[in-house]
């Protein structure tokens, strides 16, 4: 029950706007790559073919970058200055990465029809893969379909299974 709630609160964080015009917004399909890096923000999306990659820096001061290939589907989305978020998905894999703190950092890479979720809150770092999870500093949350694994972190609360 918790992982479901970690996954739909994700996906409500990727389906809310919170950028400004600014906002660095890449997409990249079957085999398609953009890129576009200003002073203070970057976002890169690569795909292979039959894959689909967006990373979007709404922050305008930080940086998400997304990598899909052999089907997978990677979604980074940094809400906050200072933040990176990170995601890859290959093998028909899905990765979710989203910061929504300043300073967070989230690192996801899902692979072989996993989901992989990882969300950065305020000085947080969460990492999720195939080899399982790690959520680190002020607040994170990951979780990772094929390993069942799961953590969350709120300052001193933290739990991991």
């Amino acid at each position: 029950m918790g992982a479901a709630m970690a996954v739909a609160g994700a996906a409500f964080l990727i389906s809310v706007g919170g950028g400004s015009a600014q906002a660095n917004l890449c997409t990249a399909d079957n085999g398609g790559r953009m890129q576009h890096v200003t002073p203070d923000s970057a976002c890169a999306a690569t795909s292979g073919p039959g894959s689909h990659a967006t990373a979007d820096d709404a922050s305008s001061a930080g940086t998400a970058i997304a990598v899909a290939d052999k089907g997978g589907k990677a979604t980074a989305r940094n809400m906050q200055p200072g933040s990176t978020a990170l995601a890859g998905a290959k093998y028909n894999g899905t990765a979710y990465s989203v910061t929504t703190g300043p300073g967070a950092q989230s690192v996801a890479q899902a692979t072989a029809g996993a989901t992989a979720l990882a969300l950065g809150g305020w000085g947080g770092q969460a990492y999720a893969s195939p080899k399982g999870t790690a959520c680190l500093g002020g607040f994170a949350a990951a979780y990772e379909t094929s390993s069942g694994k799961l953590c969350v972190r709120s300052g001193v609360l933290y739990f991991q299974n």
